[in-house]
């Protein structure tokens, strides 16, 4: 095998490898025999012993490994091992058998410099140091040619950059490779699926931390996960603190890092990093938090504002209530917020939020029908719609004898209105139940600025922010009632 250079030409051997003997043929039990016999550590904790997987590793094996699984995501903090998996789940794939002719086994990472040297040069070192394995193929190290490259069954694996045009003509599988997705636009990550599915079996492995950055796609597929887009192909795995645990406690570490209890990461590490590191970046990079800043509407502190509004009042059945409705535009959520006026005068508010079909497009019949059993749940008063998106449907719905008002999202009715909303969620007169979806809708949401306030900005924001706009609808009307003599106008 050729290491640090281009020498030798020729395999030492050719013939079918013990591995192929082996009667097991689910893909994860086979990948996990695979490593921990012949992938041996090129460094740190058991260097030059074969891989030893901790329980949370194997886990992730068997889900990403498992039928009908075509991408797959892993967001864990740094020290998890992360590139010593990925490389070691690489080395795997080239090398055993594969239903679909020879491996392709692409690793992307930001440039082909970052890939060598944070996954395929780690891949290269355990073949080198496993001679089953090294005498199998050659490895090609020069950085304008370094590719993996297998005898007896033609696979191969190579760096390669994010560059979108590079990546659409690949053919990957059984796997390929994603580095710190976290630091990938989500262009690269759709060209890389774009290039998959050709075989059947391919599935695009990443894994990353949380960064500084929020334009990634880490960032994109995580907030998808998180407000509904579940497909089945899909895996998305996380190891993070959770939000309200305190970052000082050693508890709060070991939620967040398994490796820790796998014995491969040294807390004194993390002793030292938190006393010597600013701590949104040891939340970020340690605990894999998403650190929201100080940009977002509710301030540096929004989610602890927003979480001590959680309540468990329940909606009384024929009693006066508001709702909003924003219908949302290609790709985003429609979300209905309503609420009712509790006897100690706060405004309790609830959400139903819809995910757009898998074509994207937007359907109001769910929505429409929502409004409807809700009209024969409670009294509405008024129910405040865009009428950009959702004109006809309103219409129809007055027309059923429903509290239709219509509500334009400019500036000058907006503005007020997202203010007054601010006012009331730090004041603590608004209440909600605390669903995920609802809170992070709130939390994405980023103010743009102007002379009469601010507006909520969707395309500065984080993620989806309907359900905000719908809550801020919702919380107008029920602040300022229209007459009831018009059953349809507008404001």
């Amino acid at each position: 095998m050729a290491v640090g250079g281009n020498a030798r030409t020729r395999f030492e051997d050719l013939s079918e490898p013990p591995w192929y003997r082996w009667r097991e043929k689910d893909p994860a039990k086979r990948a996990i025999r695979f490593i921990t016999t012949y992938c041996r550590s090129p460094k740190g904790h058991g260097s030059g012993k074969p891989l030893k997987l901790a329980p949370f590793q194997r886990e992730w094996i068997a889900e990403i490994l498992s039928a009908g699984v075509w991408q797959a995501v892993l967001q864990c903090p740094r020290g998890q091992g992360k590139s010593t998996l990925l490389a070691a789940l690489a080395v795997w794939a080239v090398f055993d058998r594969y239903e679909d002719g020879a491996p392709q086994v692409p690793i992307m990472a930001t440039t082909i410099t970052q890939a060598k040297r944070s996954v395929y040069d780690v891949a290269v070192s355990m073949i080198g140091k496993e001679p089953e394995l090294s005498r199998r193929s050659i490895c090609y190290t020069a950085i304008s040619d370094s590719r993996i490259v297998v005898g007896y069954n033609e696979g191969t694996c190579f760096p390669i950059s994010n560059d979108p045009d590079g990546l659409q003509g690949l053919d990957p599988g059984p796997i390929a490779v994603v580095d710190e997705i976290g630091f990938q636009p989500i262009e690269s990550w759709t060209s890389m699926v774009l290039a998959s599915g050709k075989r059947s079996r391919s599935v695009i492995v990443a894994i990353g931390t949380p960064g500084l950055d929020q334009d990634n796609a880490l960032w994109q597929l995580r907030q998808g996960w998180l407000d509904g887009n579940r497909p089945a192909g899909f895996s998305y795995t996380e190891f993070s603190a959770p939000e309200d645990a305190d970052p000082y406690d050693e508890a709060t570490w070991r939620a967040a890092c398994p490796a820790l209890n796998a014995g491969f990461q040294k807390i004194g590490a993390l002793r030292t990093a938190i006393a010597m590191s600013p701590l949104s970046h040891f939340e970020i990079f340690h605990l894999g938090r998403w650190v929201d800043g100080t940009d977002g509407w509710l301030g540096k502190n929004g989610r602890t504002v927003w979480g001590a509004l959680q309540s468990d009042y329940q909606l009384i059945a024929n009693a006066p209530t508001w709702v909003g409705i924003d219908l949302g535009l290609k790709r985003d959520t429609t979300a209905i917020v309503f609420g009712q006026r509790r006897p100690d005068g706060k405004l309790h508010t609830v959400a139903r939020i819809w995910q757009p079909h898998k074509d994207e497009s937007i359907d109001p019949t769910a929505p429409m029908q929502f409004l409807r059993d809700l009209n024969q749940r409670y009294q509405l008063i008024e129910c405040a719609y865009d009428p950009r998106l959702f004109e006809v449907p309103g219409a129809m719905l007055a027309d059923e004898g429903l509290p239709m008002v219509e509500m334009p999202q400019s500036l000058e009715r907006m503005s007020p209105a997202y203010v007054a909303l601010y006012e009331a969620i730090v004041n603590g007169a608004i209440t909600h139940d605390g669903d995920e979806q609802y809170s992070r809708q709130v939390l994405n949401a980023i103010p743009r600025y102007n002379e009469r306030g601010f507006m909520l900005s969707k395309n500065k924001s984080r993620g989806k922010i309907d359900a905000a706009a719908a809550l801020a609808m919702m919380h107008d009307r029920a602040q300022h009632p229209a007459p009831k003599k018009a059953p349809a106008f507008v404001l």
